[in-house]
């Protein structure tokens, strides 16, 4: 069985509020927070925007609550998906819980889809650009 495809490009990392400023951030899709503290960087959080929500509107939400606490630079990588070309909520959801439950190590900060996660339909998940700590493909039916 061949697995069906989400390709996700994810821009240049940039500081969290020229990310909340930036137009890209004014839409739906997927967003990597990263804190970079000494010379070190560390990924943090693996989150979505979908429906009535915007990654702007939910960035703001992290950076007015637990973002606070942590000390040094705070690095926010905007993820489109860019195929399927018109990609619905339930797109964006699939490719954040195959990387959370992929990548559960990489992403301490988040609390769901890192032990399992329902799905029905099987995708290979394509990660390009600045990807950091991502891993380049996942596959979920690996996962099974």
């Amino acid at each position: 069985m061949r697995d069906k495809i989400i390709r996700i490009n994810w821009n240049k990392a940039c500081l969290l509020d020229e990310a909340i400023a930036s137009e890209l951030s004014n839409t739906q899709g997927l967003y990597y927070i990263s804190r970079v503290f000494g010379n070190k960087e560390t990924s943090l959080y693996l989150g979505i925007a979908t429906k009535n929500n915007t990654i702007r509107h939910r960035l703001i939400g992290h950076r007015d609550s637990w973002l606070r606490r942590y000390r040094g630079k705070i690095y926010i990588r905007i993820g489109h998906v860019i195929y399927p070309i018109k990609p619905d909520s339930s797109i964006i959801d699939h490719a954040e819980s195959a990387i959370l439950y992929e990548q559960s190590a990489v992403f301490y900060k988040n609390t769901s889809k890192t032990k399992s996660y329902s799905y029905k339909d099987l995708y290979r998940i394509e990660n390009e650009g600045d990807i950091f700590e991502l891993k380049p493909i996942i596959r979920m039916h690996d996962q099974e």
